[in-house]
């Protein structure tokens, strides 16, 4: 790779870094993209869902096509900005820097960049999807940063790379009193006190084939005013799994539960997800290709953070992978985090490796 175009693509990375935009609202970063796009390339670029692609055609079309995806949004900070914490900039910047390449170097397959929004919510792959709708495609490839790993080392996992998770908010709703009559009202805390005390038999690893996970995120009932007993209560849950069959078991158990726990106290109860990633399972075959022509190293255990990568896998065969971004790399989603540079230029090379091999 020409130095040239590699001193692009870190210009580029660092613009994305100062522009970053929180998931749903990247109207900046996507436009420098776009931008940058149309000056180093001449691909056609086309919209999927709220995100876009570029569409590399070859003449002799031999094959089916190749999607490659970068996701592009940033975190939102405790005062409201948002940061590149997790390496998206980064990410989009090595796909601009394939597209570079292929403006370069022809292959002999149609080839995809996709370029998605808002997967820290979990919200933008799924509408991208539409992608396997519009294309004629074969297989799809995703990486993300590793730190903690060594340098520029691909890393894969056969079947599961990154857990599946959602998000839960479980509503209790009674009825109000006196805090001096409060067998005048329904309180929520009994039920809410059995449901948390159930939580560790109900994700106990026996009913499950893979890792599971019921993490407490918090609880509130009631207000701080001392002469009203509670009415209402909500308890926030992230359910995790490494399957996706064990993390919709997981939460059957758990809305099971809670609502005939709520039912058992006359109280009355509603459900709301968010935050909902499928599980990253690789398929058998792009994982061996991955190996084989990136060089990788395999993974004995899943990451257990989510990504939204795994709607694209239910819908086409393909893999994820991640690069390592170095031993004293600080972690994702911490407020030293940022994507180092040095890493550029072997991810944009495992992404060629893939197309061109």
């Amino acid at each position: 790779m020409r130095e040239e175009l590699l001193n692009k693509i870190k210009r580029l990375r660092k613009q994305l870094h100062q522009c970053a935009e929180i998931s749903g609202q990247e109207v900046k970063t996507k436009e420098t993209l776009i931008r940058f796009l149309k000056e180093f390339t001449n691909f056609e670029i086309n919209p999927c869902g709220r995100g876009f692609y570029v569409a590399c055609r070859s003449e002799g079309r031999k094959n089916r096509g190749i999607v490659l995806r970068a996701d592009y949004d940033a975190l939102a900070r405790p005062d409201g900005t948002a940061a590149h914490l997790c390496g998206h900039d980064g990410h989009a910047a090595v796909l601009c820097g394939v597209a570079m390449i292929l403006e370069e170097q022809k292959p002999d397959r149609d080839v995809f960049l996709l370029f998605q929004p808002a997967e820290e919510t979990g919200e933008g792959a799924f509408p991208c999807t539409e992608i396997f709708q519009k294309e004629s495609i074969e297989e799809i490839y995703g990486m993300h940063n590793l730190p903690g790993f060594s340098k520029g080392q691909v890393y894969i996992k056969e079947g599961t790379f990154a857990c599946g998770s959602e998000g839960l908010i479980l509503s209790f709703q009674g009825a109000a009193a006196h805090a001096a009559y409060p067998e005048y009202g329904i309180s929520p805390a009994l039920a809410v006190g059995k449901f948390l005390c159930a939580l560790p038999e109900i994700s106990n690893q026996k009913f499950y084939e893979s890792m599971t996970l019921c993490t407490v995120i918090g609880v509130s009932m009631g207000e701080k005013a001392f002469g009203a007993a509670a009415a209402d209560a909500q308890v926030w849950l992230t359910l995790r799994a490494e399957k996706n069959k064990d993390l919709e078991n997981l939460k059957e158990k758990v809305v099971h539960y809670a609502r005939n726990v709520a039912k058992e106290e006359n109280l009355k109860f509603k459900i709301k997800e968010q935050d909902v990633f499928p599980a990253t399972e690789n398929n058998e075959e792009c994982v061996k290709k991955v190996l084989q022509c990136c060089n990788g190293q395999s993974l004995k255990e899943p990451m257990r953070w989510s990504e939204d990568f795994g709607h694209y896998l239910k819908r086409c065969k393909g893999a994820f992978f991640g690069i390592g971004a170095g031993e004293d790399c600080p972690a994702l989603h911490t407020q030293f985090y940022e994507y180092p540079d040095c890493i550029l230029r072997q991810s944009i090379e495992a992404f060629c490796r893939l197309i061109f091999e």
